[in-house]
């Protein structure tokens, strides 16, 4: 689960607080079709959590220097192709493509 001070993975006994995610505000979590979990959040971005990596490689963050349109992420869903939109607080909404080549994965919409 999240709350505005990072996140927590509950094991059937306890809570422990996810390493990666500092102290940000986890807004939106979502497990895509490969079984990551994206994060997003207030002023971090999204995060994408891979259960299969080594520890310490486990998240991958993107950010406005990706190309996001703007760090305060309030909404994240994952489209039947693949895609994922990134809806933004108050500046528009993106794609994020992660079949293309990197710093052309994310398109943004607005007005």
């Amino acid at each position: 689960f999240s709350n505005w001070s990072g996140a927590y993975r509950y094991d059937g006994k306890s809570f422990t607080k996810m390493d990666g995610l500092s102290n940000n505000p986890v807004t939106r979590i979502i497990e895509d079709k490969k079984g990551n979990l994206w994060f997003g959040g207030g002023g971090r971005g999204i995060c994408r959590y891979d259960p299969n990596r080594a520890v310490g490689q486990t998240y991958t963050c993107f950010t406005t220097k990706d190309g996001l349109i703007n760090n305060d992420v309030w909404s994240i869903l994952e489209d039947k192709s693949g895609n994922f939109w990134v809806g933004t607080r108050n500046t528009g909404l993106c794609r994020y493509d992660p079949r293309r080549a990197v710093g052309k994965t994310f398109t943004s919409f607005s007005e």
